[in-house]
């Protein structure tokens, strides 16, 4: 019996054995399996063309903890890391323009390797523009120019929207650059150079469908005036007229009382209408308006307009320095409409203060959640100030200082933008050509001159040479000029993205022109 029951434990002994035996083999193979297995590499999409600086995003995973990944381009080694996750950025001014190969190799401790190559075409774009083309009135240009030498890179006469994008060749030495737009009129008298300081090579200038999606607008607040109807104002005085105007509706006067009223069909709700008669400070005798939200032809009666009470009537003085002004207030119903600029002009006055004195009234009408307030003033050493205010207006001449000597500026506080302006004149049998040269650049406690040294293409100078214009000595005689400017609001561009601001996205603005010797 005992014999037997050692033969039976023997067997299984032997069972047990054979299945341990069998599982530690495959627990081996496994292993063997795990440590043969090469270092996954995840790469984010790479385009077929690259013209900017992209980021690649790359991902290494292995069962080893020590895995060394290189990058190579077009077979030099370029980004070495022995992270598992991080970042490349391509930039095309670091390479040969054409086809171009990127290998990304992992390699782990135990030597198992794997490799990922892509394959792509590389262009420099040096600059794409949003808008414009030469037409039967003016003649476009835009040049691109070196910021610290001021030599000219490249120029194009814009034909079509394929001469707005410009690309640089292999031997461009990457550097800020300035970028003119120059309007040059067939048949007019006024001609322009617009030239903006410090973009970076690969700068996009957004068009105004880009520009409205990034900051969530569906339109750029210009709105055609399909529909019009008459509208005749009985016994209004003949020494003035009323003003319509907004931005969807305005006016065109047929007569002494009558106008005609130009309207969105999908937009406007009503009309806003305001009179004012010679009177610039009797606001509560000179002051009418009205609103209208019938759109067919009609007839009104001036005694039926809205008059002020003294409760609606706010004041402001004028700096003692001041000799000329403007003002200009326009109602918005609420933030929205203020940040897409959907104004309506409430009242506007202008003069200067050797007659009209320097208290200035203007109606406070609280339909309107925002009121702009815009007073330009001009004092008496030539400086002029422009305020542009959403709430309280505190008209007060800015602190800036300047000091030029030779062709150097220095400024005492901070602003946002500095512009120089240069106007020209010619005469010429009794008529004027004008060329209006403007150059815009970022914050800097010290500014040079920039026009003699800013190289123009040479379609440019012979058409302006033909009008009577010596560009390259009369950049002495014109009438030059600095201009700084401060915002509430600063915009934030991403990745070289460039826009004209839509609306009132900068907030209230304080802008101050000095006139400079040349």
């Amino acid at each position: 019996m005992k014999l037997k029951s050692f033969k039976i434990f023997t067997v299984i002994l032997l069972i047990l054995c054979f299945f341990s035996c069998e599982e530690k083999e495959d627990t081996a193979k496994a292993i063997e399996e795990i440590e043969a297995t090469a270092p996954i590499i995840s790469v984010s999409e790479i385009a077929e063309t690259i013209e900017v600086l992209t980021t690649i995003d790359i991902s290494v995973s292995d069962n080893t903890e020590n895995v060394n990944t290189t990058i190579s381009i077009n077979g030099n080694n370029v980004f070495t890391t022995t992270q598992n996750q991080f970042s490349y950025d391509i930039d095309p001014f670091e390479f040969p323009n054409g086809a171009t190969n990127l290998v990304i190799t992992a390699i782990d401790e135990d030597g198992n390797e794997t490799s990922k190559i892509f394959q792509f075409s590389l262009l420099k774009l040096l600059y794409k523009h949003d808008y414009g083309m030469s037409n039967e009135l003016f003649d476009f240009y835009i040049a691109i120019n070196k910021m610290e030498s001021g030599e000219l890179i490249t120029s194009r006469k814009i034909i079509n929207n394929v001469d707005l994008v410009f690309y640089a060749d292999d031997d461009f030495e990457k550097e800020n650059l300035v970028i003119t737009e120059y309007w040059l009129g067939k048949n007019s008298s006024s001609h322009a150079g617009n030239s903006q300081a410090g973009l970076k090579p690969g700068t996009v200038r957004l068009t105004s469908d880009e520009r409205n999606n990034i900051v969530g607008l569906a339109h750029d607040g210009l709105f055609i005036k399909d529909e019009e109807f008459t509208l005749i104002i009985e016994e209004q005085p003949d020494y003035h007229y009323a003003t319509v105007a907004a931005f969807d509706y305005s006016s065109n006067i047929l007569n002494e009382n009558t106008y005609k009223i130009l309207y969105n069909s999908e937009i406007s709700t009503d009309v806003f209408l305001y009179y004012r008669g010679n009177s610039h400070i009797n606001l509560l005798e000179d002051y009418r308006y009205f609103y209208n939200n019938d759109f067919s032809n009609q007839t009104i009666n001036f005694n039926n307009l809205n008059s002020l009470t003294e409760e609606m009537i706010v004041s402001f003085s004028l700096p003692d320095e001041t000799v000329n002004y403007s003002f200009s207030l326009f109602g918005y119903s609420n933030l929205k409409s203020y940040q897409e600029n959907f104004l309506r002009l409430l009242y506007g006055d202008a003069g200067n203060t050797s007659t009209l004195g320097f208290i200035i009234n203007y109606p406070y009408l609280n339909e309107y959640e925002i009121l702009k307030k815009t007073v330009k003033f001009e004092l008496d050493d030539g400086r002029i100030v422009i305020l542009e205010r959403k709430n309280n207006l505190n008209v007060e001449i800015p602190n800036w200082v300047i000091h030029q000597t030779d062709n150097v500026v220095s400024v005492n506080e901070s602003y946002d933008h500095l512009t120089f302006w240069l106007k020209l004149e010619n005469v010429n049998d009794g008529n004027s050509d004008f060329f209006t040269r403007s150059y815009i650049t970022s914050n800097n406690y010290e500014a040079i001159i920039p026009f003699e040294d800013i190289e123009m293409p040479i379609d440019v100078v012979e058409f302006l040479d033909n009008k009577g214009f010596n560009v390259s000595s009369d950049q002495k005689s014109g009438v030059l000029s600095l201009e700084l400017t401060s915002y509430e609001n600063n915009l934030n561009y991403k990745d070289n993205i460039k826009y004209f601001p839509l609306g009132n996205e900068y907030g209230d603005i304080t802008t101050m022109t000095f006139p400079l010797n040349n």
